[in-house]
């Protein structure tokens, strides 16, 4: 272990998960993940990080990584070179796959069938009320993709305060953005709305892109018990992705270069929700919360422009894809006595989802690695998928003593797939195999057990032993490549065991602690048989890892926030490779940072930050690695009088040349963005 994680690990030792207010703590801040209502972390069997309006001020994060990755066990990537691009990193790989579940306001951003890595840039992470990570299978509350974690970004929240305040930036590679965010207060609820405009010429040439977002929300009361709070969000993202991977030499030499100047991803997401709520007499509370989405895609998928002259891209396409939703979220709550709670929901989706792929064939004259042109060469996949889900769940939760909580849920996920094929029938010998007609039904069971027992006042321990699992998405069964009987695939299922502990140590101190072990089994891998390849679910990972975090108040002026996380992922069944360690799995991430209050910046801070991620492997055989990086962050802010506030953002103070991803294609290095500033301002009216 190098000296710098020995040093790290020492002060997490002395010092036993979240950077807090001072005046807040640990066991008193509130989740409304873990349980799909609002419960304190004292109550909670799960290692959550949660992240509030003042740190999304505070930050004011151009970027969903500079919001969340100073929570132990979460490593949100960003791709692109400094784009919008998301791969996230919880209790799993660095992962391009639907392990992960994102939600907005507890409703799912995406249905199941149609998961994309990117979602995260579909929300409007930089106006948020606030988020939520919760980590490890969350499957018994909230089905498919909850495998190695829960992302919940909290927008549109009931207003608290009147509020008007207008925003801008400026920064290097011509970063511009400009932000209004509202809050009116009414007797029975209330009206806020939120705009976000950014766009960045980008520091490699074709990464730029332009970036629009907005939430409106209304909240009110009706009588009789009845509260509701609807909330309208949508994005618009035009983004240039040319700029993707280097080869090492190109890497190491000259990472300003561009690399392929074919990349675009075209990004239209919208979604309105209504959350209402009953008071059932004392005792019980009902909550129905209908939605509708639309989400539409279009982009070059750069990773298969196996280049150069002679490289097999036969798989070089553009994707166009979409999906309509309308579903509902029911959930009745009834305390059944002093000491028991009994909660019970159906969750309710019909989306119409649609593909089509493009071949693109390369026509540059340079006989050089990267694309630079391009023309259409016919489809490949051309189909509609609707997409049916029924989910009801229940959970018991029953408090045995003073100390002892105990909880157990399950839940009963059914799903339909109806396929329509728009093109010829494929089977056999062709490189785009294409199903003919079909349905595809999937059904499973999520359940969990988990206890929490409260050592102190200010002190709790807990246990969780949960099961979370995957569908096939829609891709995977209907746009088969070279795999045959690819719609013969059944969900991938986790088995997770947890232990943590959290607590303050007195006002200055708070701490978290998780240790997690888990399964992945019936995983979907390629086999060839007879020459033939198929999909199909044999494969079987471990995961393993430590997480620990801790905030500090030195003095009444100065805190320091530690997270740290060390993990293992391995191939434990995956044929020729089990063993092997899996790619794209730093073992370790590390955040530190230093928030200095001085009363010359007039109630503003001066915020530094040490980032670390570790090696990892970029190939499935473990022959080559990326080295990770160290990276050095300062933000300040400073009040002028109580309405204006001005702001600075210095992000890789030592200008370090660094990977934001690697693959094995190649090799290939994304490179991540030099020494970049920007400054800001936001005034209140």
């Amino acid at each position: 272990m190098k000296r710098e994680q020995l040093f790290l690990l020492g002060l997490l030792i002395l010092n036993f998960d979240m950077t807090l207010a001072d005046d807040v703590k640990s066991l008193d801040v509130i989740s409304v993940t873990a349980n799909r209502e609002a419960t304190s972390l004292a109550e909670t069997s799960a290692s959550v990080g949660v992240v509030d309006s003042d740190d999304v001020d505070q930050i004011n994060p151009g970027h969903a990584a500079e919001l969340l990755n100073h929570i132990p066990g979460v490593n949100v990537v960003q791709l692109g070179s400094s784009g919008q691009g998301v791969a996230v990193q919880i209790r799993q790989p660095i992962s391009y796959g639907p392990v992960y579940l994102y939600l907005e306001n507890g409703v799912p951003t995406r249905s199941a069938g149609f998961f994309n890595h990117n979602a995260l840039y579909e929300v409007n992470t930089a106006s948020a009320d606030g988020a939520e990570v919760f980590k490890g299978p969350g499957s018994a509350l909230y089905g498919s993709e909850a495998v190695g974690g829960i992302v919940n970004i909290l927008s549109g929240q009931k207003p608290e305060q009147d509020l008007l305040r207008f925003g801008v930036e400026a920064g290097e590679y011509d970063w511009l953005r400009t932000h209004i965010k509202s809050k009116k207060v009414t007797e029975k609820g209330g009206f806020t709305a939120d705009l976000d405009i950014s766009s960045n010429e980008g520091w490699r040439e074709h990464t730029e892109f332009e970036k629009q977002a907005f939430t409106t929300s209304w909240h009110t009361e009706v009588g009789s018990g009845v509260r509701v709070g609807t909330v309208l969000t949508g994005t618009v993202l035009d983004m240039n992705t040319g700029g993707s991977g280097l080869l090492k030499e190109d890497f190491d030499n000259d990472p300003d270069q561009p690399g392929n100047l074919v990349g675009y991803r075209d990004v239209r997401a919208f979604r309105l929700s209504s959350a209402i709520e009953k008071d059932m007499g004392k005792n019980g509370l009902l909550s129905v919360n209908p939605f509708i989405r639309s989400n539409d895609l279009e982009y070059i998928a750069t990773w298969t422009l196996n280049s150069g002259r002679g490289g097999d891209s036969s798989n070089a396409h553009i994707n166009q894809s979409g999906h309509d939703s309308v579903g509902a979220l029911i959930k009745y709550r009834l305390n059944t006595s002093d000491n028991t709670t009994f909660v019970t929901g159906i969750d309710l989706e019909y989306t119409q989802g649609y593909q089509q792929q493009t071949h693109i064939e390369r026509t540059d004259d340079e006989e050089g690695f990267y694309w630079l042109s391009y023309s259409e060469a016919g489809l490949l996949y051309d189909y509609d998928a609707d997409f049916t889900a029924a989910s009801p769940y229940v959970q018991i939760e029953h408090q045995y003593n003073d100390r002892l909580k105990v909880q157990a849920g399950l839940r009963y996920d059914s799903f339909e797939y109806d396929y329509d094929n728009k093109l010829s029938v494929v089977t056999a010998n062709a490189s785009h195999l294409r199903p003919a007609d079909t349905k595809v039904d999937l059904d499973h069971f999520s359940p969990k057990l988990s206890l929490v027992y409260a050592l102190s006042e200010q002190a709790m321990v807990y246990g969780a032993l949960r099961h979370g699992f995957r569908i096939p998405t829609s891709g995977q069964l209907f746009r088969a490549g070279k795999t045959q009987d690819s719609t013969n695939l059944d969900p991938v299922k986790v088995n997770s065991a947890e232990v943590g502990v959290r607590g303050d140590g007195n006002d200055q101190w708070s701490y978290e602690a998780a240790l997690y072990y888990m399964e992945k089994k019936d995983d979907i891998v390629g086999v060839n048989s007879d020459g033939v390849s198929h999909n199909e679910n044999v494969g079987e990972t471990r995961h393993s890892g430590i997480e620990l975090g801790s905030g500090y108040q030195l003095t009444p002026q100065l805190k320091v926030s530690l997270a740290y996380s060390y993990a293992k992922h391995k191939y434990e069944d995956w044929g020729d490779l089990s063993g092997n360690e899996i790619p794209l799995a730093p073992q370790d991430n590390a955040n530190i940072q230093l928030a200095y209050e001085p009363g010359l910046l007039n109630g503003g801070q001066l915020v530094t930050e040490w980032v670390h991620q570790g090696e990892y492997f970029i190939d499935e055989a473990n022959d080559n690695t990326y080295s990770g990086h160290r990276l050095y962050n300062v933000r300040a802010n400073y009040f002028i009088g109580m309405q204006l506030e001005v702001y600075a953002k210095l992000q890789n103070i030592t200008d370090v040349q660094w990977a934001e991803t690697a693959s094995k294609w190649g090799p290939k290095f994304t490179p991540g963005k030099p020494r970049t500033a920007l400054l800001g301002a936001k005034y209140t009216f």
